[in-house]
């Protein structure tokens, strides 16, 4: 039985490291585009402890946080904030993998910045106002909704923290 669990395991690290590989250097867009219509979903925070590799972004203060998407959690955001909306499937490997990474480190998410974790199944006018055709796409929006950059796949939390203007 161990067998057939490595090799999925394996399968999955493989499919994460391929993806991520297919992306473009410098694969960011930006453009303004408007906050859509959406269902709230339940928000509930994760966090647990963080990592010696972890970024030392946190340092003195409360670190960022890592949520359910609510419409509220981007709009009661202070214009100093940076709010990033992370569409995630739960059938997507990279996006496990990215999730996983950014909740064993929760405590290293810089100061100030919010990642929501938007279902990309059931969010689908979320996803049209912001060009998401791909799940594991990270879009950073202003407290208005309008989105400052767009990324794909980012393998972990300091890439994306590497990502955001």
């Amino acid at each position: 039985m161990k067998k057939p669990l490595l090799s999925i395991a394996l399968a999955g690290v493989l499919v994460a490291l391929g993806a991520s590989s297919c992306a473009a250097p410098g694969s960011t867009t930006t453009g303004p585009s408007a906050a859509g219509e959406t269902t709230a979903a339940q928000a509930t925070s994760q966090a647990s402890a963080p990592s010696a590799a972890a970024p030392a972004a946190a340092s003195a203060g409360q670190a960022g946080s890592f949520t359910t998407y609510t419409p509220e959690a981007v709009s009661s955001a202070s214009e100093s904030e940076k709010v990033i909306l992370f569409f995630h499937a739960t059938w997507c490997s990279t996006c496990k993998l990215l999730a996983s990474d950014i909740e064993a480190n929760a405590a290293s998410i810089p100061a100030g910045v919010k990642i929501l974790k938007v279902d990309y199944d059931s969010e689908t006018a979320l996803k049209q106002n912001y060009g998401v055709t791909l799940q594991h796409t990270l879009v950073q929006v202003k407290p208005d909704g309008s989105q400052i950059a767009k990324w794909s796949l980012s393998r972990d939390l300091n890439a994306l923290v590497k990502e955001i203007r």
